[in-house]
């Protein structure tokens, strides 16, 4: 994660993942993800990143598979989390590729396939990093999960309460 680079202080606007996040795409748990360099490569040249002022945190257009990160969230969050966050975007694209419903209202967030999966892989590269259970107990919070959903999400991926 040191050799990565998070360009912070964007106007809203259009950008590639390479124009936010330098020397992401050399980081191995995406050759994990996508399986192949030329997959890979296909993602970081076609996936745009919008810098929303209005958004909050990171999530994947289900349509197109874009990836909108909120502004604050870039320019405040520890370079920790927004990495996290973006792993765990790049699995939404990955699933949205695939022609998967990346919001399918039939499960609780927590509960939902896509999320789970995205969430995993997040919580591998959070340990590979160096964190605790604890710590990542916290990165798997958001505000629209109940207490007893964040409890069960970390349970979902793994990571003891």
């Amino acid at each position: 994660m040191n050799r990565i680079q998070v360009n912070r202080d964007l106007p809203d606007g259009i950008y590639t993942l390479e124009d936010i996040f330098v020397n992401l795409k050399t980081v191995e748990i995406l050759f994990k993800v996508f399986q192949s360099q030329e997959v890979l490569d296909d993602v970081f040249e076609n996936t745009s990143v919008m810098v929303d002022g209005s958004s909050h945190y990171m999530h994947v257009k289900n349509e197109d598979a874009s990836i909108v990160v909120g502004k604050d969230h870039l320019k405040n969050s520890e370079k920790k989390i927004l990495y996290l966050d973006i792993i765990h975007e790049l699995v939404h694209v990955k699933q949205q590729r695939q022609g998967l419903d990346l919001y399918d209202s039939s499960y609780a967030y927590v509960d939902r396939p896509t999320e789970i999966e995205a969430y995993e892989i997040a919580v591998e590269e959070a340990r590979r990093l160096g964190m605790k259970d604890d710590e990542i107990f916290e990165y798997l919070h958001v505000e629209w999960i109940s207490p007893d959903e964040h409890k069960r999400l970390a349970s979902h991926v793994g990571v003891q309460v």
